[in-house]
């Protein structure tokens, strides 16, 4: 069992071996098949490398922005509470994992939901909290990996072929669509920027004064924007803590390299997009032809980062001064204060975005970010009592679509018993 989840939840294997099977399926040369194998796997070993230096670097500055601020409460991260309910929840997840796998294959070969949802360690924290909520309301293994199971494979073909009438936009072609936690909030961006926004307005087209013109550098202003909040937590750092982070160096100069590693992840996970992209799909349709004649993998959103790099950065700015006012807002609501997990706000704010700026352009990005910001907090807000009798103090699960999964999988029990 240990086995099974250590390789299904390495998503780099699971996007290797679909790349291998597919090209064995076309007949490809021996030597077409290590290359485009090899490629996958390094394409999107390079994507996780870089998405680590970002989560490196967001951690710390995470850290800084908590202490500079004085913010005390419960941090969603699904890595954290899965890691620590892996005795409890693993075994039951790691079945609702396989047979939901097996089910997204079924639904996608036979009905018209045609996505194959590749981002499985997402499928697996989602495993995860689901089993949680039904063993806090006292059913079994065999109810709950059986429900488990049928729902996540709904999930997993349903969900990001709703969201590829969106995507299809974005990418230009319906070659591979979307798989993430977060896509409640991508689709209801998407339409509020339909509705709120206006199209014309891309946020990617506008223009700047040609003193600012090295803004248009997607590299340079990922180094400024992170640069500018460094400096922004510093400057309300105690020099006590400072004088920890900095080991005998000066502020300016640390934040300055932490800046440059910031930009410098994010440009290797471009990186590894663009040869993901350009191995895979090809790959994919040999694999698709026999399993299930026109599928669509559904993978990370990070392979949209370098279509829309202004969308990213606003969409994160917004998303996490989002979670920021929730932060003030919720005790004088009666909810649980949750610290912002900044690279939740990167990654589906800056996703969020990108989708609402495809439909509703400068606006629709900013009210989808705004949006992504407040299911963020709000959510893990409410369903933090379902997660209380694992035991597990100060996280919980953190993205859109487990936390919501797990309050309406609550609402209908009660509501049938």
């Amino acid at each position: 069992m240990e086995l099974f989840l250590n390789i299904f939840g390495q998503p780099a294997i699971i996007i290797a071996l679909v790349a291998f099977i597919g090209l064995v399926l076309q007949r490809a040369k021996i030597s077409k098949i290590i290359t485009g194998t090899l490629l996958s796997f390094i394409g999107f070993v390079l994507i996780k490398t870089g998405g680590k230096i970002l989560g490196g670097v967001l951690i710390m500055f995470s850290n800084m922005f908590t202490h500079a601020f004085g913010m005390h409460g419960v941090v969603p991260s699904n890595e954290a509470i899965t890691a620590l309910t892996m005795e409890s929840l693993g075994t039951s997840a790691a079945f609702i994992l396989f047979f939901a796998m097996i089910i997204n294959l079924l639904l996608a070969r036979f009905t018209r939901f045609k996505s194959i949802y590749l981002s499985l360690h997402l499928v697996l924290f989602m495993a995860f909290s689901f089993t949680a909520v039904l063993q806090g309301m006292g059913y079994n293994g065999y109810i709950i990996v059986a429900t488990g199971a049928i729902i996540i494979g709904l999930y997993m073909a349903i969900f990001p072929t709703l969201l590829s009438k969106f995507s299809r936009k974005i990418i230009g072609n319906n070659d591979y669509c979307i798989a993430h936690a977060g896509t409640i909030s991508y689709l209801i961006g998407s339409y509020l920027g339909s509705l709120l926004g206006n199209k014309k307005n891309d946020i990617e087209n506008i223009k700047i004064n040609d003193r600012f013109s090295f803004l248009r550098q997607s590299d340079v202003a990922t180094f400024i924007t992170m640069f500018v909040l460094l400096c922004l937590s510093g400057a309300f750092s105690s020099a006590d803590y400072l004088k920890d982070i900095l080991k005998n160096n000066t502020f300016i100069i640390f934040a300055l390299e932490q800046s440059a590693i910031f930009a410098g992840g994010l440009y290797i996970a471009k990186k590894g997009v663009a040869i993901f992209t350009e191995e895979i799909i090809p790959a994919f349709k040999g694999f698709a032809q026999v399993v299930a004649p026109g599928c669509v993998p559904a993978v990370d959103p990070m392979v949209l980062f370098d279509k829309a790099p202004n969308c990213v950065l606003v969409g994160f700015i917004v998303s996490f001064f989002t979670e920021i006012a929730c932060v003030v807002v919720f005790p004088f609501i009666g909810l649980p204060i949750i610290i912002p997990g900044i690279m939740a706000s990167f990654i589906t704010g800056g996703t969020a975005a990108i989708f609402g700026n495809s439909t509703g352009g400068a606006r629709g990005a900013i009210i989808a970010a705004f949006i992504n910001g407040l299911l963020l907090c709000i959510l893990p807000a409410l369903a933090l009592p379902l997660f209380a009798f694992l035991g597990v103090e100060g996280v919980t699960f953190a993205d859109p679509d487990f936390t919501s999964l797990s309050l309406i999988t609550e609402f209908v029990v009660k509501l049938f018993n």
